[in-house]
């Protein structure tokens, strides 16, 4: 419907039977969603062969340039699955499928020409490439509503690969001396006449298959609001969970940013029409057909929702990997309507807490609400809260947060971990006496000092209000107004309304045993100075390390312009380089390789990788095994290797008239343990590209770990 690039940090991206599941079932122990059952064509398929059929197959394009489309849109599609974010044989993924035959019931020979897959990221896109191939994103399943809108984007695309859009634009750009790149956004640059060809014979499918003409404007709004989250929902006091918290009315915006899209916008340096013109033109269309049917759908409508959670979820993951923390916390809340105590949500909270109160501690908060003025909706407010809290406020907040999520789940080591280090995070805070601290909520405080105002004498407790008191409901009740008498030593203002946010950790001895030991380490570590030896002493760790290769980052260019071929040479001569120069026991390979040794193990495994590499890239921070987002999936993977670091290596080739011709090129290596980042020296090669220029750089790259 829109094509965008999908960009993110290590990660190759160029343009960019399920029944009726139980929801207890599917979202109690929740896990990311990874592909299952035999791998597709084309992940196995080698790249000859795929460039040899689309040959054949690309009739659109003129001869002279069949073969440089072959290429490059196979390159482009390649890369696309060598992201590791493209499904198969998951929930989500199957209901398309089943979606997708519904609307070609009466096109059978069309059906079998035709793959749908769903791609992992939080842009709201659909996506159709050659030969035929779908793509749905889980950003985009996130925000509709039902399965009429998915049918008719599914639609759209289809009337994009019937009508062979893609080969007609190819050969446009080159008409236009716009040259192809590697991605699909700069590939096909789809006209505005293409979009509402394809938004009107979509309808043809879309009616015939007996959906309701109703929701077809809704996917345009869809489509207009995408840069929302999935949904808007007002943020009150339940957002904190915790009914003692008490934060001053004043740290909060006056009112949310007002949500400012419009449909009339200026589209002149758009490839897409804007949405009131699209409107437009399919109401008309509209009205050509006639006997619409009023389904929204034919499948399960608890699948559907299923399947809608499911990218939800997805949602909240993608941005934990990518630091959106704010946009996490608020699609954590929205969710927790519907799964009030689901562990997944619940430990994702504390991640998101920790790692902002992390970033606030090393002194990058204002990273997290530079762009609150762009914010709209209702999650400006909590850009706008975040903003007003000091460092402190923050740092007790963050653990406030967390303590709750601890005592849903007491039983988690991993939520126990990330609260110990967020007591210990306190230690840093040099403003901070931890006996200041209240052993009293200001909610509490503030019950009892209105009593006491109330009433000259002691006050008269109405015993209605209890009627239905257990022993023990008494016994707190009793305990908590004799800590409000013993322990508020603060005044109650909105000065100091943070010192009770750890009332009942204030008085837990565990806590200040934990606090007090951290306060050592952090006390004892001001004065320690590091030898020589001790800061190489990680060298020598690498010569013992198993190394866990990712795909490799290759470019070439010749006169200032991407050379498919030579960087397909690039990639030749730098596998040559790996058998001759990489340590031959340790070198772990987790490069995707779309070959006949494809593997869905191997394929997911490679996925879990690549978003550790986002996330360790996002987070900026060494600190990091527990607030992984794929947590037990990345212990049970990791288990399998000895201290591993993986490699990623960079390489370019440039070369024109007026410069001396090279290879360049680095590698980063990536502690899994501690997420240290090492970099090696830049390589620089004043020659031509060759096995030998090439396996100079691969020398450099593995010279540590031999």
């Amino acid at each position: 419907m829109n094509c965008h690039s999908l960009k993110t940090f290590f990660a190759i991206v160029f343009f960019m039977h399920l029944g009726v599941i139980a929801q207890d079932d599917t979202f109690a122990n929740f896990k990311t969603t990874l592909s299952i059952g035999t791998p597709p064509a084309i992940f196995t398929t080698s790249f000859d062969d795929k460039v040899a059929e689309r040959i054949k197959s690309s009739t659109k394009v003129d001869e002279e340039n069949r073969e440089d489309y072959a290429k490059y849109s196979n390159y482009a599609l390649n890369n696309l699955l060598k992201s590791g974010f493209v499904l198969y044989g998951d929930p989500m993924t199957k209901y398309v499928e089943k979606v997708a035959a519904n609307l070609l019931k009466n096109e059978p020979g069309l059906r079998r020409r035709l793959q749908f897959y769903v791609l992992k990221t939080n842009t709201t896109n659909a996506l159709c490439t050659e030969p035929g191939i779908i793509f749905i994103t889980t950003g985009l399943i996130s925000q509709i509503e039902n399965e009429a809108q998915l049918a008719y984007i599914i639609a759209h695309e289809i009337v994009h690969y019937q009508e062979k859009h893609l080969q007609k634009s190819f050969t446009k750009s080159k008409e236009s001396e716009l040259n192809p790149t590697t991605s699909y956004e700069d590939l096909v640059l789809l006209s505005k006449d293409h979009e509402f060809e394809a938004d009107k014979d979509a309808l043809k499918l879309y009616h015939a298959a007996g959906y309701s003409d109703k929701e077809v404007n809704t996917v345009f709004d869809v489509l207009m609001y995408s840069y929302l989250t999935f949904d808007e929902v007002d943020v009150d006091s339940t957002f904190f969970g915790n009914p003692e918290i008490y934060i001053p009315r004043s740290y909060f915006p006056d009112r949310p940013n007002p949500i400012l899209a419009f449909e009339d916008y200026d589209d002149s340096k758009s490839s897409h029409p804007n949405i009131r013109k699209r409107k437009d033109a399919i109401a008309d269309e509209i009205k050509k057909y006639s006997d619409w049917k009023n389904n929204t759908s034919f499948l399960n409508e608890e699948e559907f929702k299923t399947i809608q959670n499911i990218a939800r979820f997805e949602s909240v993951r993608e941005n934990l990997l990518v630091s959106n923390y704010i946009k996490a916390l608020y699609e954590i809340y929205i969710l927790e309507k519907e799964f009030p105590n689901n562990e997944y949500l619940q430990t994702s909270k504390a991640v998101a807490w920790a790692t902002i109160n992390q970033l606030s501690l090393n002194g990058k908060k204002r990273g997290l609400t530079e762009d609150m003025a762009e914010r709209e909706g209702a999650i400006s407010i909590l850009f706008g809260l975040f903003s007003n809290l000091n460092q402190i406020e923050l740092a007790l907040l963050s653990l406030r947060q967390i303590e709750d999520v601890y005592k849903q789940f007491p039983s988690s080591k991993r939520v126990e971990e990330i609260r110990n280090e967020a007591i210990g995070s306190l230690a840093g805070l040099r403003n901070l006496k931890i006996d200041d601290l209240e052993s009293v909520s200001y909610r509490a405080a503030q019950r009892y000092n209105n009593k006491i105002d109330s009433v000259s004498s002691t006050p008269k407790i109405d015993s209605t209000l209890f009627k239905d008191e257990t022993k023990y409901d008494r016994i707190r009740r009793i305990r908590e107004q004799q800590s409000s008498e013993r322990g508020t030593t603060t005044e109650l203002t909105d000065d100091n309304f943070s010192l009770f946010f750890l009332y009942d950790l204030a008085k837990s001895g565990e806590f200040h045993e934990i606090y007090n030991a951290e306060k050592e380490k952090y006390t004892r570590s001001k004065v320690i100075r590091y030898s020589y030896n001790e800061v190489n002493e990680d060298d020598n760790n690498l010569s013992k390390s198993d190394l866990i290769l990712i795909t490799p980052r290759l470019v070439a260019e010749t006169k200032g312009e991407f050379d498919l071929d030579a960087t397909l040479l690039f990639y030749e001569y730098l596998n040559g380089g790996f058998e001759k120069h990489a340590p031959k026991d340790r070198l772990k390979s987790k490069d995707i390789s779309l070959t006949a040794e494809f593997t869905t193990e191997k394929y997911n495994e490679a996925a879990l990788i690549n978003s550790f590499l986002i996330q360790t890239a996002n987070l900026k921070n060494n600190n990091v095994k527990n607030l992984w987002v794929d947590y037990d999936e990345m212990n049970s993977l990791m288990s399998q290797y000895n201290d591993p670091y993986l490699l990623l290596i960079s390489g370019k080739y440039y070369f024109d008239k007026f410069s001396s011709k090279a290879v360049t090129g680095d590698a980063k290596y990536i502690h899994i343990a501690t997420g240290e980042i090492y970099s090696s020296r830049a390589y620089d090669s004043r020659y031509k590209l060759n096995k030998l220029s090439v396996e100079g750089l691969t020398h450099l790259v593995f010279s540590k770990f031999n």
